[in-house]
């Protein structure tokens, strides 16, 4: 029964079309591309996927307890992600940075890193003291043009009269500085996001049912911000995220999806074909052309990128084996079609980064092609073949 309650979702962001989500009462939901299982325990809680690993997955419970898998989920390890033993928020937040493969950020009061895919973890420096208790950090994000810039968010904590705060980082995590004026500090954040463009540009979504009060935008890095509420209905804010290829905002919200048009401020819903219930995350992966949503009581859904945002295309037909190597290079690599019956054929090539955007094309007729020295940003990167019969995708990592 489709009914699960999930609070957070990951994709694989590759060919292989792996999931994780954490669900309330019901561990971690792992689909590995053929199949779904429950792997590790407690209330599930935030995830990652590694791109270069298919057998590598991370998931959480409740407070920031951590497990790490390298054999999709079979046996996993507590890899000592709180490193000072701080306090975690109900849900901690981990997010990665796909510009330097196998570096992450998780939040507990503080900020710890990992630059090996999660088996190891560090303390970067303190956030700044604000009030008398240094409250839990909700969300966290990176930016994709700048690994060094960071924003991190702390809940409010009533309880202790210690508000919510934002802070920034632009030396990876040497200096953080509180980029909280401007915000209601009396609120839950609950989300952040950076423009995939610009680091300056930044998004926080809040929780609560303060009229007007919904989404905040900043685009000199903090130093000002904008209320980009405007028309959104009086519910909380879950989830916000910028569409890859495109810049467009969606939010997930407890009346649904939502998203943003700059041009005359306004949000329009787009909730068409999902249930009645609270949307908790919004995930994407490029490569297979898919947008996910978990729910808070119906489970998973999913929809075609393309159906939001004219620049990813990925032609239909059946699905066709494609080989690169070396998998991880400095832009010079082969790609070559496994299927024989088809290599006679012509196909587009197109290369796209971690966030949708296609950034090379050309025309493979024949079985193989070897592409020299493209000028590729480190990172990580999807090859697309296609034509109006078959596709194919694999990803490859730039050093």
């Amino acid at each position: 029964m489709a009914i699960t309650s999930f609070y957070r979702l990951s994709s694989s962001k590759n060919g292989a079309g792996r999931l994780a989500a954490g669900a309330q009462d019901n561990a971690t939901f792992y689909y590995d591309g053929t199949a779904w299982n429950t792997i590790f325990g407690g209330d599930g809680m935030d995830n990652y996927l590694d791109p270069a690993n298919d057998n590598a997955v991370i998931g959480s419970a409740q407070f920031g307890s951590f497990f790490i898998s390298q054999d999709n989920g079979v046996s996993g390890w507590d890899p000592g992600t709180n490193v000072n033993s701080e306090s975690g928020e109900w849900v901690s937040p981990i997010v990665a940075d796909y510009n330097q493969p196998g570096t992450l950020y998780a939040g507990y009061t503080n900020v710890n890193k990992s630059t090996d895919g999660g088996i190891s973890w560090f303390s970067l420096a303190p956030l700044p003291v604000n009030g008398i208790h240094d409250n839990e950090l909700s969300a966290l994000a990176v930016a994709n043009t700048n690994s060094n810039v960071l924003y991190a968010a702390r809940r409010i904590r009533y309880e202790y009269n210690s508000p919510a705060s934002l802070y920034k980082t632009t030396d990876g995590g040497t200096t953080w500085f509180d980029i909280t004026a401007g915000l209601p500090d009396s609120l839950y954040f609950t989300s952040l996001d950076v423009s995939q463009t610009a680091e300056n540009t930044a998004y926080v979504s809040l929780a609560g049912f303060s009229a007007g009060i919904k989404v905040f935008k900043t685009t000199d890095g903090g130093n000002n911000w904008q209320n980009i509420s405007y028309n959104l209905p009086n519910i909380p804010v879950n989830c916000i995220k910028t569409l890859p290829g495109s810049g467009t905002v969606l939010i997930a919200t407890d009346l649904g999806v939502y998203s943003f048009n700059a041009g005359n401020n306004t949000w329009t819903s787009q909730s068409a074909g999902l249930p009645n219930v609270i949307i908790s995350d919004i995930e994407f992966n490029p490569a297979l052309n898919k947008i996910y949503v978990a729910t808070f009581g119906r489970g998973i859904w999913e929809n075609d990128l393309n159906t939001m945002v004219g620049t990813i295309d990925i032609a239909g037909g059946t699905a066709i084996g494609v080989e690169l190597f070396p998998s991880l290079n400095n832009g010079s690599f082969t790609i070559k079609i496994e299927k024989q019956d088809v290599i006679k054929e012509t196909f587009q090539l197109e290369i796209i980064d971690i966030n949708g955007k296609m950034i090379y094309s050309s025309t493979l007729a024949g079985q193989s092609i070897y592409l020299q020295k493209l000028d590729l940003k480190p990172g990580m990167y999807f090859a697309r073949l296609k034509n109006n019969k078959v596709r194919g995708v694999k990803s490859f990592v730039v050093q």
